[in-house]
């Protein structure tokens, strides 16, 4: 197999898996297969770890979700149960609202899926600084989208909707 059909079939599986193709790095010549090899290996590399934080903020937006969605039902159903026994660690029995609960499991849902999607925002600058092609990134966008139906949630737990 010779440099040229390598670097065709390289650029074949970079634009079958991602879409598109790294240009060349200034005075890399078309015979150096090293160099050449090691610009794809870095570049592949840049590409796992942009999908490994993609993988993460989706695993938090699940987490999120799932906090708020049990918040909001709890809260919904707290409006005709009212309130709970709660015992305590040395017999003490104490009376919590289940809105207090819900309003918390919102909170904390909605809270940690605004700094989940901030802590990818930072991942992902400091990949662009490395070299990591900008690309549109709807799973940020839907981190954020998320944060505002939390928001939504919670006010219409507050103001009994």
């Amino acid at each position: 197999m010779n440099a040229q059909a390598g670097k065709t079939f390289g650029d074949f599986v970079s634009r079958l898996m991602f879409g598109r193709v790294k240009p060349r790095e200034q005075g890399e010549e078309a015979g150096d297969v090293g160099t050449r090899l090691a610009h794809e290996r870095t570049n592949l590399a840049l590409e796992r770890s942009y999908l490994a934080a993609e993988r993460t903020l989706m695993a938090w937006i699940r987490t999120a979700l799932s906090m708020i969605s049990f918040g909001f039902t709890i809260g919904k159903l707290g409006q005709v149960l009212g309130e709970v026994e709660v015992k305590g660690v040395l017999g003490t029995v104490k009376m919590m609202s289940v809105e207090r609960i819900a309003y918390f499991l919102v909170i904390l849902g909605t809270v940690t899926l605004l700094g989940a999607a901030l802590q990818h925002r930072h991942r992902l600058r400091a990949l662009y600084s490395m070299g990591l092609s900008r690309e549109f990134n709807i799973t940020y966008i839907v981190a954020l989208l998320l944060v505002l139906v939390g928001g939504f949630a919670l006010s219409a737990l507050v103001l009994a909707l």
